[in-house]
């Protein structure tokens, strides 16, 4: 007896799907009705175990705290109203994470305090914070991914226990006093490293990563330099490359933001797009639900198009991916994209285009928004919450990087990083030196896994910093803070960043354009109305305003600059 039932199973399995032919353990799975349900779906192959268990097949007798299976054997754990009764819960989490596989997840219901811990008077129930629920799991080497709050149902199911005042004489139950109990469903992935074997790991894929380079490039063959950045890429071409142009699958031309101008090509193979989709799947968790639908407004359905690997991460969840690509600005774009919009619960595009979409139907209700590939100021998240009632995430990544690097977990403390994949410093602009955690410097990458075209102490020219402290969701490794924006325009006191903090924050506007002709700044606003006066006084610079359309911007936003 749990509250929800099956119900509830059922949802908290959706926040993640489970692959075909999983092997599943629900540890304390009582009379074994949710060992029934999964046997047979889709191949599933589920266990129970329990002090007690009811008659059937697979399940089994015995104590969470030493499980009697081989290390890694599972893909998927459960602890269903389980945890909160064990006596050892540290022991028990602690074998939950090694008889899972590295890739296995522990999927959890269970009652959490949202104010104060507490036991029951009558129940073997002890309910803690969620916080401190958090570090338990932290211990035994996870962090949570997908987190759900469900205390609707934990009253309804007591209403059947307890009768008003807080006693029920037939299973002499009682509350403590000004108690106020929560129930939660959370998806939890078990960390890939900790701090030391992180260290040990960068160390030796580096020198790996070096050494494969220097040997398969003809670059990286002669390069003594200390530092790599976009000019690099662009002068060099297919120098770069560390692997025959039969082995490319997807090629890349961009316009470098470096100092010469010239295009740069990015290089991908099969191999290093898979490493990009794996980490869409495992970063879409918090956000969309196996079932949901997610509406892509970035690039097309190209094949290796970062909508495409968007989507075919989200196929992995068993979530649909609908991909619009950007947002045109015309009447009859915006009527088909509201069509596919309607009832998605996730949005993924550009911070402006998704803000000129929420000023234009602020009726729409996703539950998540990833804003993403542009700076994030946060004056659009904050209009985005508002209007449409969502959470929403950043992520940030580019395509050198295959177009995935760090986003936000269920916690939203910083950015957690493709760790096994890339090594990120920050380092002062200038000297070059590299920064400790929590000062804000240049982006710097040395990929560990790439392919094609490795990267070595890439300067992205982006300006953030590393967040050391634990997270939220449990994980204590390295992060990235928030992305400042791009160093070529923070040099400046006027910029594209700078505007939008201050223009996004106006009532009612859509979007605007900017340019700068010598000592004034024209801009074109979408929608609501601005003091060109008042303007000038805050930016420091003579203002002119024109309203009209700013559909497409066409990817990335600059300050237009006319002399």
């Amino acid at each position: 007896m749990r509250p929800g039932e099956l119900t509830l199973t059922k949802r908290l399995l959706s926040l993640c799907a489970l692959s075909a032919n999983a092997r599943v353990l629900d540890i304390g799975c009582g009379g074994g009705q949710t060992v029934g349900f999964l046997n047979g779906k889709d191949g599933v192959e589920a266990w129970g175990i329990d002090p007690k268990p009811g008659a059937g097949g697979r399940l089994i007798a015995g104590r969470a705290e030493a499980l009697p299976f081989e290390t890694a054997s599972f893909d998927a754990v459960l602890l269903e109203c389980s945890l909160s009764v064990i006596p050892g819960p540290d022991a028990a989490l602690a074998e939950a994470a090694r008889v899972l596989k590295p890739e296995g997840l522990l999927y959890i219901a269970d009652l959490y305090a949202p104010d104060t811990a507490a036991e029951f008077s009558g129940l073997p129930w002890r309910v803690e914070k969620w916080e401190t629920q958090v570090a338990a799991f932290a211990r035994a080497g996870f962090r949570v991914s997908c987190f759900e709050d469900h205390s609707a149902e934990l009253l309804s199911f007591w209403a059947g226990l307890l009768f008003e005042g807080g006693y029920n004489s037939n299973c002499n139950v009682s509350l403590p006093q000004g108690f106020r109990g929560g129930y939660f469903l959370a998806v939890l992935e078990k960390e890939q490293f900790t701090q030391e074997s992180l260290e040990k790991y960068r160390r030796e894929k580096r020198e790996e990563a070096v050494r494969r380079a220097g040997a398969n490039s003809p670059f990286y063959g002669e390069y003594r330099g200390r530092f790599t950045d976009a000019d690099t890429i662009a002068a060099q071409g297919e120098r770069i490359l560390c692997v025959p142009l039969g082995d490319v699958a997807r090629i890349r031309t961009l316009q470098s933001s470096g100092s010469t101008g010239v295009p740069k090509r990015i290089w991908f193979t099969e191999g290093d797009m898979e490493r990009t989709v794996s980490f869409f799947s495992r970063g879409m968790r918090p956000l969309v639900r196996e079932g949901g639908t997610c509406v892509v407004m970035l690039s097309n359905d190209t094949p290796g198009s970062v909508a495409d690997l968007l989507r075919r991460g989200l196929a992995h969840n068993g979530v649909n991916c609908v991909i619009q690509g950007i947002l045109r600005g015309t009447e009859a774009a915006l009527e088909t994209l509201l069509q596919a919009a309607a009832g998605a619960q996730c949005y993924v595009g550009l911070p402006a285009e998704l803000f000129w979409l929420c000023r234009r139907a602020p009726y729409l209700r996703p539950e998540t928004v990833l804003l993403s590939a542009d700076y994030v100021p946060d004056s659009i998240t904050k209009v985005l919450t508002k209007e449409w009632g969502c959470r929403v995430f950043t992520h940030y990544g580019m395509t050198e990087t295959c177009y995935g690097l760090a986003v936000q977990c269920n916690a939203q403390g910083g950015h957690h990083i493709r760790l096994d994949d890339y090594i990120v410093e920050i380092i002062d602009p200038v000297s070059g030196e590299e920064i400790p955690p929590g000062k804000d410097g240049e982006i710097v990458l040395t990929s560990l896994n790439s392919e094609a075209m490795p990267l070595l102490r890439y300067r992205t020219g982006d300006i953030g910093s590393i967040l050391a402290e634990p997270c939220g969701c449990g994980s204590a490794l390295p992060r990235l803070g928030k992305i400042r924006g791009r160093r070529e325009y923070l040099k400046n006191r006027l910029n594209i960043h700078t505007l939008d903090d201050m223009i996004f924050t106006l009532p009612d506007i859509g979007g605007y354009r900017a340019a700068l002709d010598r000592d004034v700044l024209f801009l074109t606003l979408e929608g609501g109305s601005a003091d060109e006066r008042e303007l000038s006084e805050k930016l420091g610079i003579k203002v002119k305003i024109k309203y009209g359309k700013v559909l497409p911007y066409d990817g990335k936003r600059k300050l237009e600059i006319r002399y």
